[in-house]
């Protein structure tokens, strides 16, 4: 992918994604989420109200010869996508307040982050500095304590002494 700067011609695309990048802070990301989603909120509302005119309309309209349920039906086959509609800028709306929280909450944590790692870095070395004294204080002991009792020769656990664990077998293969 192509990283170099644009040229001084701006093409109609990357005009337009600079535009949009003035949007990554929170005080601008509010300001045009909130429009956007009042802008969405006003047309479903817009929209609600052709469908009930649309509704109301048709289901006035009797054609002789109709059945109980004729014109309900049709009524309901041409409200059918203006429903879509008012669904989906009802939709669009929600979307645009789900974005302006989501956009803050993300602004907060990457804004947390190196406090984070930084309070991590240091608990590991703390841990890690309480291990190696753990271990050093462990060395000492084993250092400073008594040296074992010399073990029995080899000569005397062939004549019959019953062998105990595997370093004595290592003891007995010279023999």
């Amino acid at each position: 992918m192509d990283r170099t700067p644009a040229p001084a011609d701006h093409n109609p695309t990357n005009s337009s994604v600079e535009a949009y990048t003035r949007l990554l802070t929170v005080p601008a990301m509010t300001a045009y989420t909130a429009d956007r989603e009042a802008t969405h909120a006003g047309d479903a509302h817009e929209y609600a109200l052709l469908l009930a005119a649309v509704e109301g309309a048709l289901g006035a309209q009797v054609v002789p010869g109709d059945g109980r349920w004729s014109a309900a039906l049709r009524t309901r086959r041409v409200a059918k996508p203006l429903r879509k509609i008012v669904k989906h800028a009802k939709g669009q709306a929600d979307g645009f307040s789900e974005l302006r929280k989501v956009f803050a909450a993300h602004t907060a944590h990457v804004t947390a982050l190196p406090g984070q790692r930084a309070e991590k870095a240091a608990r590991s070395a703390e841990r890690r500095a309480s291990i190696g004294a753990a271990a050093a204080k462990a060395l000492h002991k084993s250092a400073t304590a008594a040296a074992p009792a010399p073990a029995a020769p080899a000569a005397e656990q062939q004549q019959g002494a019953q062998v105990r664990g595997i370093t004595e077998l290592w003891d007995r293969r010279g023999a």
